[in-house]
C-alpha cells in the first residue's frame, strides 16, 4: 500500500508540475515575463505551503528525498539531444574552434576564478574541491534559456550559432568536470586518476556517441514514413546511449555522447528521416524539452523553498547578500575569462569583436543544467551538509537572477550596440517589399468595394485598422529611418509616407550587390531542402547543395562561385580515374565500382538539382517586390547564369554522355520516389478528411510503404528498345503500328557543325537524339537539345511543309530520323501535338497574345495543361481558357488564337486540337487581367516548381531523362554517316 502511495504521489507531482509549467507559459504570454523565474517562484511558494496542502503537499514534499539519478537519466538526455538536433551544423563546424575554446578553457578558467572568489572574496571555508565543484556548476550555461533569449533579440545568425554552440558543448564539458570533481570529493579518485578519468570521459563519450549514431543510421534507413517508429528510435537511442555511457561499467560521458548524437542528427541524420516525419520529430522533441525544463525549474524552486521551511537549514541571512554579490561577480569572472582568450577568438571562425564579447559575457544564463547538477550533488550523502545547502541555494538563486536580469541586460546590450538593427540595404529592400504589399492591399480593397457581399461594410473602420496606411505605419515604427519620418509626418497619407521613405536611402551599388547575392543564396537553400522533401533529389545531395550556399555566403562580397565550390567537393577527375581503373581489378573491383556508381549518382543528382534550383530562384527573386536596381539585379543574375553554364557544360561532358546507365537509374528512382510521396500525401489527406477509416488507411499506407521498400531491391537498369521508346512517346498508337513503321526509322551520325535541317527548306521529318547535343535556333527559338529530345517535332505536324528553324550539331550526335510520312496515321495525331505544343506556342506567340511571356513560363503552363482532340459536334468548356493549336471551333475562331476564360460551353463545328489551361492559371488571368503577369505568377505558385516533369526536356529540364538511348542498339542494321 505504501509503494502504491509513493507511485501515486510521483504521478501527481509530475502532472501538477507540468500544469504549473503550462500556467507559467500563459503568464509569459500575458506579461512578457521569462518562464524560468516564474516556475522557480511557483516552486518556492508551493513547497513552503505544502504542509497545509494535504495529499498534494505530501506529493510535493517528496522532492526533499528525490534520487539524483532520476534527474540525470530521465531528463538530461532529452534536454541535451534536443539542443544538439536544433543546431545549425555548418555554422557550428565553421565556428568549432571558437566554440571549443568557449566551452573548455573559458569554462575551466571561470570555474577556477569562481572558486577563488568563494574562498578569498566571499570568505567561505570550503575546501578547494568543494569550491571548484560549485564553480563548475555555476559555469554551466543553459541552452534552452539562451536560445529563448536569442529569439527575442534577432542578432546575426553566425553570432547566435556561436552562443548556441557554446552552451551546447559547455553542457558536455561541465558534465565531465562535474563527474571528475564528484569522484574526487567522495574519495573515489586521486589527482592522477582524475586526469585520466577526464580524458576517458571525454574521448569515450565522443566515440560511443559516434558508434550509436552509425547504428542509428543503419536502422533508420530501413524505416519508411513511419513517424511513430522513427521518432521512437530517436528516443530509444538518446536514452539508451546516455544510460550505456553513465549507468554501466563503460563509464564515459553520457552528456558528450548524446551531444555527439544530436550533432550527427543535425548534420546528416535529418536526411535519413522521412521528409514527412521531420517536422513531427522536431515538434515532439521541442515539447519534451519544454516539459523537462518545466519539471527541473519547479523542482529547483521547491528545493530552494525547502531551505525556508527547514529548521535544520544551514543558511543565514548573510548568505542571501553573498548570493547577490556572487551573481554580480560572476559577470566579471565570465568577462575576464572570455577577453583573456580574445586574441584567439578574434582570429578564428567568423571572428569576434568587442561588442560581441560583451554580449557573450551577458549570455551566460544559468538554468536547468546548473539546477540539475546542484540537485545531484545535494543528494550525495558523502558531501558536507552545510556546503550542500549553500551550494543549492546559490545555484537556484543565481539561476533565477541570471534569467531575470541577464535577459534584460543582454537584450539592452544588443540594441545599444546596434546588433539587431536593419542595415540600410535591408531597410531599403523592406521598403520594396512594403510597396508591393501596399499595392496588393489597395487592389484588394478596390475588389472588395465592388463585391456585392460587402456593400454594408464600414470602410472608414476597415481602412483605419486594416488599410494600407495602418500597415505602413506599423512597419515604419520598427525601422530606424521609418520611425524618424513618422515623427515628423504622421498625418501624411500612405502614398506620401512611402514616397518620403523611399527617398531617404542613398546606397552604393556594391552594398546592393552583396545583399542581392545573400538573398539569392538564402532562397536557393530553401529550394534545395524543398526539392529533397518533395522527393526530387537525394538527402545527401541536398546537404551538399546547401553546404555550397553556406560557403558562398561566407564570401558573399566576391562574385558567385557556388558551382565552383560544389564541383570541387563532388568531382575530382583523379579520383574518378582511379576508381574507374580499380573497378576493373578482378575480385575486389566490384567494391570500387559500387563506390564509383555512388559518386556519379550524387554528382549527377547535385548538378541537375543545381540547374533547376537556380532557374527557380531567379524567377522567385524576379517576382519578389524588392527595391533593387535593375542593373544590380541583372549583374547578379549574370553571375548566376555563368555558374549554371559551367554546371551544364560539366554535366554534358562528364556525366550524361559517359554514364547513361547511372543517369537512367537515378531518374527512375526519383520518378518512383515522387510517385510514392504523392501517394503517401494523398492517402494521409483523405484519411484526415474522414473519407476513409483508420483500418482502410492502414491497409493503404502499408501497401504504399511496402512498394517503397521494394523499389531499390528490384530495380535493374535495363535499356529499352527503340520500339518501347516510341510507345512511351506516342501512347495512342498501337504497338503493331509502331512495329510496322520501325524499319523506316534510320539511325544517323552527324559530326559537330553539321546542319541537320535548315529553316525554309522542305520538311523531311524530325530527329530523336540518341547521343550528343543539337542546337535548334531561329528568330523565335534558341535551345540546346540533348539525349531523349525530339528536335523539330513541330515539322511532323500537317501545317508545316517547310522547316521553321535550323538544327546544328554541337557535338558528334547519333539520332533516329523520324520521317514525316509515317506520322500521317490518325493515332499519332494527339501525341504529336503534345510533343510540339511548346514549339507551337513559341512560334506563334503574337497570334496567341503571349508576347512578353517568358519561355520557361510557357513550358510550365504547357506541362500542367491538357490537350483535347475534338471532332464536330463535341462540346468544349471555355471556363478554363483555351489555346487553339489546330483547326477551328467556330467561325472566326481558328488555329493559333487564345480564347479568354468564360463560363460557357459550346459545340465544336470543325475538327480541332485545344490546349486547356490549368484552373489556377485561368483564375489568375481573370483576376489580373494580364496574361503575362498571370503566366509569371503561375510559374512561381504552381506545384512541382523545382523540377518540371514533362514528356520532354528543354535545356536543363530533365537533362538525360532518356540517356539510355546512347547505349541503345537500334533494330535497323544500316547506319548512315554524314560528314
Amino acid at each position: 500500500m505504501v509503494e502504491t502511495s509513493v507511485v501515486g504521489n510521483c504521478i501527481l507531482f509530475i502532472f501538477v508540475s507540468l500544469l504549473l509549467g503550462f500556467a507559467g507559459y500563459e503568464i509569459k504570454k500575458k506579461f512578457s515575463i521569462p518562464v524560468s523565474p516564474i516556475l522557480l517562484i511557483l516552486g518556492i511558494i508551493i513547497r513552503d505551503a505544502s504542509p497545509s496542502m494535504g495529499t498534494l503537499g505530501l506529493a510535493f514534499k517528496q522532492i526533499d528525498s528525490i534520487d539524483p539519478h532520476l534527474i540525470l537519466f530521465a531528463m538530461m538526455p532529452a534536454l541535451i539531444f534536443e539542443a544538439g538536433i536544433s543546431t545549425d551544423w555548418y555554422t557550428f563546424r565553421k565556428e568549432f574552434s571558437q566554440i571549443v575554446i568557449m566551452a573548455t578553457t573559458v569554462v575551466f578558467l571561470s570555474a577556477l576564478l569562481t572558486a577563488c572568489t568563494l574562498v578569498y572574496i566571499l570568505g567561505y571555508d570550503f575546501s578547494w574541491n568543494e569550491a571548484f565543484l560549485l564553480g563548475v556548476i555555476l559555469s554551466a550555461t543553459d541552452h534552452v534559456a539562451v536560445v529563448a533569449q536569442l529569439k527575442e533579440i534577432y542578432a546575426d545568425d553566425r553570432f547566435e550559432t556561436l552562443v548556441q554552440g557554446e552552451t551546447l558543448l559547455n553542457e558536455a564539458t561541465v558534465f565531465v568536470l562535474f563527474s571528475v570533481m564528484m569522484d574526487s570529493l567522495t574519495g573515489a579518485a586521486d589527482f592522477a586518476h582524475s586526469i585520466s578519468l577526464f580524458f576517458r570521459l571525454s574521448l569515450g563519450g565522443l566515440s560511443l556517441g559516434l558508434a550509436f549514431s552509425l547504428a542509428f543510421s543503419f536502422i533508420i534507413r530501413r524505416m519508411v514514413n513511419d513517424e511513430l517508429q522513427q521518432t521512437n528510435l530517436t528516443i530509444v537511442t538518446s536514452y539508451l546511449l546516455f544510460y550505456t555511457a553513465d549507468g554501466t561499467p563503460v563509464h564515459v560521458s553520457g552528456a558528450l555522447a548524446v551531444v555527439t548524437f544530436g550533432l550527427f542528427m543535425s548534420a546528416y541524420g535529418k536526411t535519413l528521416i522521412s521528409p514527412s516525419v521531420e517536422k513531427y520529430l522536431h515538434d515532439f522533441w521541442k515539447l519534451v524539452g519544454t516539459c523537462m525544463e518545466s519539471l527541473i525549474f519547479i523542482m529547483g524552486g521547491m528545493l530552494l523553498g525547502m531551505h525556508f521551511v527547514d529548521s535544520n537549514s544551514y543558511l543565514t541571512a548573510s548568505d542571501i547578500g553573498m548570493m547577490v554579490a556572487l551573481f554580480a561577480l560572476l559577470h566579471f569572472i565570465r568577462g575576464a575569462s572570455i577577453f583573456s582568450h580574445y586574441p584567439l577568438l578574434q582570429n578564428l571562425g567568423y571572428g569576434l569583436d568587442p561588442k560581441e564579447g560583451i554580449v557573450m559575457t551577458l549570455s551566460g544564463l544559468k538554468g536547468a543544467i546548473s539546477t540539475a547538477l546542484a540537485l545531484i550533488a545535494y543528494n550525495e550523502p558523502l558531501l558536507d551538509p552545510k556546503f550542500k545547502s549553500i551550494m543549492l541555494f546559490f545555484t537556484t538563486g543565481i539561476c533565477a537572477l541570471t534569467i531575470v536580469f541577464d535577459s534584460i541586460l543582454m537584450k539592452s546590450a544588443v540594441r545599444h550596440f546596434g546588433m539587431e538593427a536593419l542595415t540600410e540595404v535591408q531597410e531599403n529592400m523592406l521598403v520594396g517589399v512594403t510597396t508591393g504589399i501596399l499595392q496588393h492591399t489597395s487592389k484588394k480593397v478596390e475588389h472588395l468595394r465592388n463585391d456585392k457581399e460587402f456593400k454594408l461594410v464600414r470602410w472608414d473602420f476597415v481602412m483605419k485598422f486594416a488599410g494600407p496606411k495602418r500597415l505602413l505605419v506599423q512597419i515604419m515604427k520598427g525601422s530606424k529611418v521609418g520611425s524618424k519620418i513618422l515623427k515628423r509626418h504622421k498625418d501624411d497619407s500612405a502614398e506620401q509616407l512611402l514616397n518620403r521613405y523611399t527617398k531617404k536611402f542613398n546606397l552604393t551599388s556594391s552594398a546592393l550587390v552583396d545583399e542581392t547575392r545573400r538573398r539569392f543564396f538564402t532562397t536557393l537553400k530553401g529550394i534545395y531542402w524543398h526539392t529533397f522533401e518533395s522527393g526530387h533529389c537525394m538527402g545527401m545531395t541536398s546537404l551538399k547543395l546547401i553546404n555550397s550556399c553556406n560557403k558562398a555566403l561566407d564570401i558573399e562580397k566576391n562574385a558567385m562561385s557556388d558551382w565552383d565550390l560544389l564541383k570541387a567537393e563532388l568531382f575530382n577527375p583523379r579520383v574518378i580515374k582511379f576508381l574507374t581503373t580499380a573497378s576493373k581489378i578482378p575480385a575486389i573491383g566490384r567494391i570500387f565500382k559500387r563506390y564509383l556508381r555512388k559518386k556519379i549518382l550524387m554528382t549527377y543528382d547535385a548538378a541537375f538539382t543545381f540547374i533547376t534550383a537556380h532557374e527557380e530562384a531567379e524567377n522567385i527573386m524576379d517576382q519578389m517586390e524588392i527595391d533593387i536596381d535593375e542593373e544590380v539585379f541583372k549583374d547578379v543574375m549574370e553571375e548566376a547564369h555563368e555558374q549554371v553554364r559551367k554546371c551544364k557544360e560539366f554535366l554534358y561532358s562528364n556525366i550524361t554522355d559517359c554514364y547513361p546507365d547511372i543517369v537512367v537509374e537515378l531518374q527512375t528512382l526519383k520518378a518512383c520516389k515522387c510517385l510514392i510521396i504523392s501517394q503517401q500525401k494523398l492517402t494521409k489527406k483523405i484519411y484526415e478528411q474522414g473519407v476513409i477509416k483508420e483500418l482502410e488507411y492502414k491497409y493503404l499506407i502499408s501497401a504504399v510503404n511496402n512498394n517503397s521498400k521494394k523499389i531499390k531491391k528490384v530495380l535493374k537498369t535495363q535499356m529499352p528498345t527503340l520500339s518501347e521508346i516510341l510507345q512511351n512517346r506516342f501512347t495512342k498508337a498501337k504497338p503493331e503500328e509502331i512495329e510496322e513503321y520501325l524499319p523506316e526509322i534510320k539511325e544517323m551520325i552527324f559530326e559537330p557543325g553539321t546542319v541537320l535541317f535548315k529553316e525554309g527548306d522542305h520538311c523531311l521529318g524530325a530527329f530523336l537524339i540518341m547521343r550528343g547535343r543539337i542546337r535548334e535556333h531561329s528568330s523565335w527559338v534558341k535551345q540546346d537539345l540533348m539525349i531523349g529530345n525530339i528536335v523539330g517535332a513541330q515539322h511532323l505536324l500537317p501545317e508545316y511543309a517547310k522547316n521553321t528553324s535550323t538544327a546544328t550539331a554541337i557535338t558528334q550526335v547519333v539520332v533516329a530520323h523520324l520521317p514525316v510520312q509515317i506520322f500521317g496515321n490518325h493515332h499519332f495525331f494527339i501525341d504529336l501535338f503534345k510533343e510540339a505544343s511548346e514549339e507551337l506556342l513559341l512560334l506563334n506567340k503574337e497570334c496567341f497574345n503571349l508576347v512578353g511571356v517568358k519561355n520557361e513560363h510557357i513550358f510550365r503552363v504547357v506541362s500542367h495543361s491538357v490537350i483535347l482532340h475534338l471532332m464536330p459536334g463535341e462540346k468544349l468548356d471555355l471556363s478554363f481558357g483555351v489555346l487553339l493549336l489546330y483547326g477551328q471551333i467556330s467561325p472566326g475562331k481558328r488555329a493559333f488564337c487564345f480564347i479568354w476564360p468564360k463560363i460557357k460551353i459550346i459545340d465544336v463545328t470543325h475538327e480541332c486540337v485545344c490546349l486547356i489551361l490549368p484552373d489556377q492559371l485561368s483564375t489568375m488571368i481573370q483576376q489580373l487581367d494580364s496574361i503575362t503577369q498571370a503566366f509569371a505568377n503561375y510559374y512561381i505558385r504552381s506545384p512541382a516548381k523545382s523540377i518540371k516533369v514533362n514528356d520532354k526536356c528543354k535545356n536543363s529540364d530533365l537533362i538525360g531523362l532518356n540517356a539510355i538511348h546512347k547505349l541503345q542498339k537500334l533494330h535497323t542494321l544500316s547506319k548512315i554517316k554524314i560528314h
